[in-house]
């Protein structure tokens, strides 16, 4: 469930519809790992994972200190002046986004549709053996020997229930049945320069277009996507899949994080690209692919070991969100607070201010698997202000209580990609009177930050 600056990015948007807290995998991840560094820090690509320097994805080389982020960096806004938000009873809720997807191939031509095969699936659980030199498993990587690490093991779930095979195959059918590029690709047009302009240029125009509301700006971010990846110009190609993810495409971003995920070469442990097919996967009841997924990620170590308790803390966060979705609360709480202890632990050389915050956000999320229903509860009227960690920066929130019930949450924020999560997400908390509500595609931290804002906002009108 997938970007800099050593600040953190609040998605990813990048996160994928899911119900609750899993749609956070993606945006978590939509998506804050990447950066560009120093190409004097890039040591040479390794095979399979296993052995060997590794160099983080984004760009041709990178540094730690950007991967410490959710998500990839954003573009600035174009003005300073803030978004004022309030709930909008007009507003539609965000709908799924319609299923299609298939293998992606950069040789193909450029707006030729493709009959695509069948992948074959990928979501079994992980083996017990090791890999071997004849047969590796690209996305095992080799343990830092630097640290030891004690994380407490937690246990797997059986194999694949009958009913997640089905949806397994459901996926796989419509998988198939999918062409790339899809027939519209096409029919749309654009004046942005995809010859001459090279993609960090292109990423910044294509995250502009994602962030717009109208389709057919996003339909113009997929084709931008997808013909850099034609002209072989799309940086280590972690981003692809995230695109066509923003830009509600969530099949086709399936395909393109498999073969992420899956590459003979690996410049670097894909835990991004591992967090977002997870949580694609578990919007789709797939939990046990899903968890098969995060705990290889949870299993491999960053090629600095002064990274590795960092890297354990958001692979925990994430198996927590993953099994708060599968309504497996234990599991969830235990992760969750396996997050929080390696937060405590993690000394990364960049970005240790903002520890604290994602020691913060985890606890929250521990917090609301016990805070379900607001109904019933007494809450003393008057407007309570709260700030918390968005995609883009602070989100600052004003609750209002009236007749003990939330009657109003209004915020003013610099989201850039946030799908409409700033006035969905207060409305529903408003008419279901919880805290308990449905993520949106692709703002997933824009979410979790309005709810874990408004429930602080709460605890001082007197929430328990």
């Amino acid at each position: 469930m997938m970007s800099n600056t050593s600040a953190e990015s609040s998605p990813t948007p990048c996160g994928p519809a899911r119900h609750g807290l899993a749609s956070l995998v993606l945006v978590i991840f939509v998506v804050g790992m990447f950066g560009c560094g120093s190409a004097d820090d890039s040591p040479p690509p390794v095979a399979n994972g296993v052995d060997g320097p590794i160099t983080e994805p984004l760009a041709p080389a990178f540094d730690e200190e950007l991967d410490i982020q959710e998500d990839p960096v954003e573009p600035e806004p174009s003005a300073t002046t803030p978004n004022v938000t309030t709930p909008d009873a007009t507003t539609p809720d965000a709908a799924a986004p319609e299923t299609n997807a298939a293998d992606a191939k950069p040789e193909a031509e450029k707006g030729q549709p493709t009959k695509q095969p069948a992948p074959t699936p990928n979501i079994e659980q992980p083996k017990p053996e090791s890999p071997t030199a004849t047969s590796p498993d690209p996305l095992e990587t080799k343990p830092a020997e630097a640290r030891p690490v004690d994380a407490t093991p937690i246990e797997t779930e059986p194999a694949a229930t009958e009913g997640a095979v089905d949806a397994a195959a459901r996926l796989e059918k419509q998988l198939a049945e999918f062409q790339i590029p899809p027939a519209w690709v096409s029919t749309v047009t654009s004046k942005w320069d995809v010859a001459r302009k090279p993609w960090s240029e292109g990423r910044q125009e294509i995250r502009r277009l994602l962030g717009k509301s109208d389709i057919a700006s996003r339909r113009e971010g997929v084709k931008l996507t997808w013909d850099y990846l034609q002209k072989k110009d799309i940086g280590d190609g972690h981003e692809y899949g995230m695109y066509m993810f923003m830009g509600e495409e969530p099949l086709w971003a399936v395909i393109a994080y498999r073969e992420y995920v899956h590459r003979p070469v690996q410049k670097y442990p894909p835990y991004f690209g591992l967090g977002a097919l997870a949580s694609l996967y578990a919007e789709r009841g797939l939990f046990e692919p899903a968890e098969a997924l995060l705990l290889r990620g949870l299993d491999m170590a960053p090629p600095k070991a002064e990274w590795v308790e960092m890297r354990k803390a958001e692979m925990h966060d994430e198996l927590g969100d993953l099994y708060s979705t599968w309504d497996r609360a234990d599991k969830a709480k235990q992760h969750y607070r396996e997050s929080m202890k390696w937060y405590s632990k993690a000394r990364p050389p960049y970005g240790r201010h903002l520890l604290p915050r994602r020691r913060t956000k985890v606890q929250t999320k521990l917090d609301l698997l016990s805070q379900s229903s607001l109904r019933g509860v007494s809450l003393r009227d008057g407007s309570y202000k709260e700030n918390a960690l968005g995609y883009s920066g602070d989100i600052k929130l004003t609750v209002t209580v009236r007749g003990g019930k939330v009657s109003d949450i209004s915020m003013k924020h610099e989201e850039k990609i946030e799908q409409n999560a700033t006035k969905i997400i207060p409305r529903r908390i408003i008419e279901k009177q919880s805290l308990q509500v449905d993520g949106i595609s692709g703002a997933t931290v824009t979410k979790d930050a309005i709810v874990a804002g408004t429930l602080r906002a709460l605890r001082r009108a007197g929430l328990k």
